[in-house]
Parts: structure tokens; C-alpha cells; sequence
């Protein structure tokens, strides 16, 4: 309190001091500024005196002249030298006074040439014979009435600009008068509101001292009242004597009611929990030595049963002006109740770790074991359907339903696998610049011949976006309208049709492309929009048995038009037929991509594919299922790569140190050593002997989120996923022969 009041004081003081000299700094300012001007005025009255006298002594000078030459009085001779002399003599007061301005300099220069050129006249006149001359003998009396006027005229002009300055410079003494007036009250009235202000502080600090004294004692009962209130146990250790208070609380929340008050900080110690102890007291020690910021821990204390509660302890230390800690208070709160539900959580919580781990590895599992024969049923199935012209009619239909059935696996399989991709948001968007008249021309006539077997007519406009290219993932575009196009042949039925439009919206100055696949079949209610945009869910569950589906695609269309920046919308009636409409936006990016090149690859093999191999090349092929050996030596077969077979990554090891490779097809999951291992041992070998870079493109069954990223980590350069599909292996060797012989 009193550290308080002497600094409010010298507060205080200062600020009458200052005041003070602020008030005496700025009188003494004015009262200079108050003498210039003063001076100026004094100045310009003289200036102003001598040029009237100058008026008067010339016409004095002129008359004197006269007179003398008319009565021939040596008087008036006498008079006339005298103005003469008087003349000259206000003529350099006057140069002098008002040296320092030009004009005025520049009008006495003229005042002078034409008074000298007056005296030299009537200097000449009292020359003249006679005591006694009429004035008709003057022949000149004009041209001296006319320098005369002229003198008069000039010293008027200096006149006229002495009395101008001596007006202003009397507004502006005026001005510093009241100014200085109102400084000097001002000062008075601040001078006099501080010494108020300053004598209400001091009483106010009297009254405000009495009360603190007063209420002192009701303070120390209402905070012993607190301590006993609260569920805190609160403690206070005098670190230079040792001596800790603990509050009542304090040993109660532990169960004892016999602890004393006062005591050592030895009872605190003998209660913690043995695991623990250290990290108490070292804690304690690095706040007291200021290298933490506060001391806040958890850590156990020994109740009275036996059993351990669990405390979170606070609390705030002193520190003297030498930086050395005295005294530390603090409180202690029970938390056992949190710690355990704490732990409950932790234990859900690795319960659901452990079942999604599970769920993800049975998922990857059940993948790799039905894509790996997959890639066998599916390869063979596109090398019979190349070849079914030589089956009878018999023959040919078990080799379309083979393929047939082959892509509706695939689809189901990738639906669910794309869907866990969007679900982690980990699916990348392969984004190029590409025609979209080629890729609604593949998808129409793909989906014709659905529409057509079933008796739908299949009617589509594109001529607005016939010569137009789209930034964007052109494989998940082209999925999304198959699975708009899908849904819709689905549920219409034969005899119905369906209209697909494509063309290019704006919106608020943007360009988006729209797609609107509509039909006339069941339609859906309005109410049970949002229900088909869930997975696993079609509108009417008796509708989905009657149609079938797994219930994704219409969920992964729109959850990949969101991705692209876009949306799907519907508008439906039921038993009215339903209209998807996909907007996305027209992106400016573009890419520097080659495409040529990569879309011949998408052409059945040919010819041209199989040219860029015409230099002996070979390959190895690293995998376990004999079936996808099969397919994949039938690929490169036919586009001229020779091949070895390694059955796992350890054989694959001793087939590359005996052999060169323009590139490995390397299976992720086989027996002694799987593919990850194989290749990050390949390229340790490459680095450590400085070989050549094999490329290596990774071939998993598994296709979930985060294999792209292993296989490439692992040092792979690409990644396919099985079932392996022909033209995206051929496009990829190709692709990585290509780049390696530009590296080499």
C-alpha cells in the first residue's frame, strides 16, 4: 500500500512540475514573441513617421523656394536650405529603416533620382540674378510640380505598404495578447485542477487505507472459510525454513483427519507415489531455477485405505530481487474420476484402432486374394475375346459372358475400394487436358449396346462441346457418367428412353461444363433424395432387390464431381423418370503433358506400340499365381519383350544381379521376401555400385488407400493395381522404357 501511494505521489508531482514549467516555458515564449512583434510595430511607426515628415518637408521646401525668389528674403533662403537638408535627411532614415525590404528599397531608389533631380532645379532657380523674380519668368515651374508630385506619389506607395504592415502586425499582437491570456489562464486552471485532483488522492488514499485496515480481519476469516470450502487442498512452503501449511482439505481428500497443519515438506514426500517421486520433485526444482514458465503436474498420492488418488498439483512461487525463490503456494485437486474415465476412453478408443485395423487388413487381404486370380480370369477373358471370331456362336456367347461377368466383378471391387479411398480422402485426381467429344463418343458407344439389349432408346447432344478440351481426371469423368448412365438403364424400363446433354453453363461469370443424363423410368420421391446419395442405400430396399447393385455408384459420382469442384443434382418424380445433372467447372490450369503418345497406347496393341520395342529388350516378371504369369508373358509377348519368371523378391534379387532388365513388373505380396523389400534392396545395390536405374512398376492386389504411396516410398516408379488391365500395363512400360533410355 505504501509503495503505492509514494508512487502515485511522485506521479503526481511530476505532473504539477512539469506543468509548471510548461506554463512558465510558454509565457516566457509569448512574452518574446510579444516583444518582436512589439519591436516590428515601433519599427514600422518610424518608417511610417519619417515618410509623412519627408511629404511635408518637400512641400515645405518647395514653398521656401518660392517665397524667396518672390520677395528675394534671405529668410526664406535661409528655410528652404534648412527643409532641404531635413529632406535629405529622412530620405536615408528611411533607406535605413527599410533595408531589409526590397520593395520598399526599390521605391526609395526612385524617391531619391527624382528628389535629387527636384533639388538640382530649384538649386538652379535660386541661382537665378535678382533678388526679386516674378514667377512668369520660371519656365520650368511644371516639370518641378511634376518631380514633386512624383516625390509624393512614391513615398504615398511606401506609406500605403508601412500602414498595411502596420495593421497586420497589430492583428497579430492582438492575436499573442489573448493568446498569452489564455495561456496564463490555462496554465492558472490546470495548476489549480491538479492541486485538487492531488488533495482528493490523498484523502482518497487515507480512506482507502482505513478501510483495508478495517476489513483486514474479515478477509483472513473469509479466506480460512474458503479453505475449508473447497474441495482443493491448499499448501504454503516457506522454502528458507522448510516449514509447508497444508489446509485441512488437504489431508482429508487422502482419508486422514489426525495430520498437523504445520509441518515438513517431509509429509508430502513420504505420500507420493514411489514411480513417481522423481518426477515431482525434479519438476519442482526446474520451476524454482526458472526453466519452466509455470508448475502444473499429475502424479499420485497414498490415501489412508492403501489405494493411490490421483492429484493434479498447482501453484505459483515468490521469487526475491536476487531471483531466488521464497515461499510457494499452491493447491492440490483430485482427479482420480478423470484419470479414470481418461483411461476408459483410451481403451475404446485402441479397441476401435485394433477393429478398424482389422477391418482394413481383412479388406486388403480379401482384396489381394480376389483381384490376384481376377488379373488371370479377366487377361485371359480379353485374349479369348480377340480371338472369338475363331469360336463357333456357342462359344463366342461364353466368352462374352466371361467378360461380361469378368467387369461386373471388377466394377463391384473398385467401387468399394474407390469409396474407402474417398471416405480417408486420399483418392488423387490424374488431371491432363483432353478431348471431351472422345470421351463422350467411347462412353455412348459403350453404353448403347446396354441400352439397345435392353430395348431402351438412347438418344445424346454434344454438339455444344464438340470441338472443346476439358482440364480435368478424365478416367473418374468418364466413370461418373457411366454410373449416371448405368443408374438410369437400370431402372427404366424396355420401351423407355434416355437423353444424354452435355454443354457449357455460365454461372456468375464462371463456365461450367453440364451433363444431364435424364429417363422416364420409376422416378424417385422428392423425399428420398439424399437417401440414394448414401452408400449402400437405393430408395425402396425392394427396388434393390428387384435391380440389384451394390448402391456406391451414385454415392462415388458425386463424392468425385465434389472432388473435381463440382456437384450432382437431381430432379425426380416418382413414376415420372429422374434427371442427374452434373455442373464442373471449366479450370484455366494446363499442363505441358504429352499426350500423343500415351493415346495411341489406349488403342488395342498395335503395330506402333510393339515398333518402340524393336531393339532387343527384356523384362522380369516378379510373381507368386501362375494364372497372372500366364496373362501378363502373353502381353509382352505380343508387343516383343522377352521375359524372365521370378516367383519371389529373392529369386527376383538373383535373377537381377545375373541379368539386365529394361524393367521389372514386381508383385507387392509373395512368400521369403515380398516386393518392397526386393526393390529397396535393388536400389541399395544400384546406389552403393552405381548402376544403371531399372525402372520398376509395382503390381498389388491390394488397391487401397496409401499402396501408392508404399510402393513409390519403397522405390518403385509406378504402381498398377490388379486385376491388371492391358493397355495401362503396356502404356506403363512403355512409359518407364522410354524415360529410362532419355535418363541413360
Amino acid at each position: 500500500m505504501d509503495k503505492v501511494f509514494i508512487r502515485n505521489f511522485l506521479i503526481f508531482v511530476l505532473l504539477l512540475v512539469t506543468g509548471v514549467g510548461l506554463l512558465i516555458y510558454n509565457l516566457l515564449a509569448s512574452d518574446r514573441a510579444l516583444g518582436k512583434i512589439d519591436t516590428a510595430v515601433t519599427h514600422t511607426h518610424k518608417v511610417i513617421t519619417q515618410a509623412e515628415q519627408l511629404s511635408a518637408r518637400v512641400k515645405g521646401m518647395l514653398i521656401a523656394q518660392r517665397t524667396f525668389l518672390l520677395t528675394g528674403d534671405p529668410d526664406f533662403l535661409k528655410e528652404y536650405n534648412a527643409k532641404k537638408t531635413e529632406v535629405y535627411e529622412r530620405i536615408l532614415t528611411l533607406d535605413e529603416l527599410t533595408e531589409d525590404n526590397k520593395s520598399q528599397q526599390k521605391r526609395l531608389s526612385e524617391l531619391e533620382k527624382d528628389y535629387h533631380a527636384f533639388a538640382n532645379k530649384l538649386e538652379a532657380r535660386t541661382e537665378q540674378v535678382g533678388p526679386s523674380i516674378s514667377i512668369s519668368q520660371l519656365g520650368d515651374i511644371a516639370e518641378v510640380d511634376a518631380l514633386k508630385d512624383n516625390i509624393l506619389l512614391i513615398n504615398k506607395s511606401i506609406l500605403d505598404e508601412e500602414y498595411e504592415l502596420l495593421n497586420m502586425r497589430i492583428r497579430v499582437l492582438q492575436a499573442r495578447k489573448s493568446e498569452y491570456l489564455i495561456t496564463l489562464i490555462g496554465g492558472i486552471l490546470t495548476g489549480t485542477v491538479i492541486l485538487l485532483i492531488f488533495n482528493s488522492f490523498l484523502l482518497g488514499a487515507q480512506r482507502k487505507r482505513s478501510r483495508v485496515e478495517a476489513s483486514l480481519k474479515d478477509s483472513e476469516d473469509r479466506f480460512a472459510l474458503a479453505l475449508e470450502g473447497t474441495q482443493d487442498g491448499i499448501f504454503d512452503w516457506d522454502i528458507k525454513s522448510d516449514n509447508v501449511f497444508y489446509s485441512k482439505r488437504f489431508f482429508k481428500m487422502l482419508g486422514y483427519d489426525d495430520k498437523p497443519t504445520y509441518g515438513s515438506l517431509n509429509i508430502l514426500k513420504e505420500l507420493i507415489h514411489p514411480d513417481d517421486s522423481e518426477k515431482v520433485w525434479k519438476n519442482v526444482e526446474l520451476y524454482l531455477d526458472n526453466q519452466l514458465s509455470e508448475y502444473s503436474q499429475e502424479f499420485r498420492l497414498r490415501h489412508k485405505s492403501g489405494r493411490w488418488v490421483w492429484v493434479q498439483s498447482r501453484a505459483k512461487a515468490l521469487f526475491d530481487k536476487n531471483n531466488k525463490p521464497y515461499r510457494m503456494v499452491g493447491a492440490h485437486t483430485d482427479i482420480t474420476h478423470l484419470k479414470q474415465e481418461q483411461e476408459k476412453l483410451e481403451r475404446q478408443k485402441k479397441e476401435a484402432e485394433d477393429a478398424n485395423t482389422a477391418k482394413g487388413d481383412f479388406l486388403a487381404h480379401m482384396s489381394h486374394e480376389i483381384r490376384t486370380p481376377l488379373t488371370a480370369i479377366s487377361g485371359i477373358a480379353e485374349i479369348l475375346d480377340r480371338s472369338k471370331t475363331e469360336f463357333d456362336k456357342k462359344q463366342q456367347k461364353l466368352v462374352n459372358t466371361l467378360n461380361t461377368s469378368a467387369a461386373s466383378l471388377k466394377d463391384i471391387i473398385n467401387d468399394v475400394l474407390d469409396f474407402s479411398k474417398i471416405e480417408s480422402r486420399e483418392l488423387e485426381l490424374q488431371e491432363s487436358v483432353f478431348p471431351l467429344k472422345k470421351l463422350f463418343k467411347d462412353v455412348i458407344s459403350m453404353m448403347k449396346i446396354k441400352a439397345n439389349e435392353k430395348g431402351i432408346n438412347f438418344v445424346f447432344d454434344i454438339k455444344e462441346i464438340d470441338d472443346a478440351e476439358f482440364y480435368g481426371d478424365d478416367v473418374r469423368l468418364r466413370q461418373i457418367i457411366i454410373n449416371l448412365i448405368g443408374n438410369a438403364l437400370k431402372f427404366t424400363d424396355s420401351g423407355g428412353s434416355i437423353t444424354v446433354v452435355a454443354k457449357f453453363e455460365d454461372r456468375d461469370g464462371d463456365t461450367f461444363l453440364r451433363i444431364d443424363v435424364a429417363d422416364n423410368g420409376i422416378g424417385i420421391d422428392p423425399g428420398d433424395f439424399d437417401i440414394i446419395f448414401d452408400r449402400f442405400k437405393q430408395a425402396d430396399s425392394s427396388e434393390s432387390r428387384k435391380y440389384g447393385g451394390t448402391g456406391l455408384g451414385l454415392p462415388i459420382s458425386r463424392n468425385l464431381a465434389q472432388l473435381m469442384g463440382g456437384d450432382i443434382f437431381l430432379s425426380s418424380q416418382k413414376g415420372e423418370g429422374s434427371t442427374f445433372s452434373v455442373l464442373l467447372p471449366m479450370k484455366l490450369e494446363n499442363e505441358n503433358i504429352d499426350e500423343g503418345e500415351l493415346k495411341n497406347l489406349n488403342k488395342k496393341l498395335s503395330n506402333k506400340v510393339a515398333s518402340e520395342f524393336k531393339d532387343k529388350k527384356k523384362a522380369l516378371i516378379v510373381e507368386d499365381y501362375d494364372g497372372n504369369v500366364v496373362v501378363i508373358g502373353y502381353i509382352l509377348e505380343e508387343i516383343g519383350l522377352e521375359y524372365d519368371v521370378a516367383e519371389n523378391g529373392k529369386e527376383a534379387l538373383k535373377f537381377w544381379e545375373e541379368n539386365y532388365y529394361s524393367v521389372i513388373l514386381m508383385d507387392v505380396q509373395m512368400p521369403e521376401m515380398d516386393g518392397f523389400t526386393a526393390t529397396k534392396k535393388i536400389r541399395e545395390a544400384e546406389k552403393k555400385s552405381n548402376l544403371h536405374h531399372t525402372p520398376i512398376i509395382g503390381m498389388t492386389a491390394h488397391a487401397l488407400v496409401g499402396d501408392k504411396d508404399k510402393c513409390i516410398e519403397a522405390g518403385m516408379d509406378a504402381y498398377l493395381s490388379k486385376p491388371i488391365v492391358e493397355k495401362d500395363l503396356v502404356a506403363e512400360i512403355f512409359k518407364q522404357i522410354k524415360a529410362s533410355k532419355k535418363a541413360a
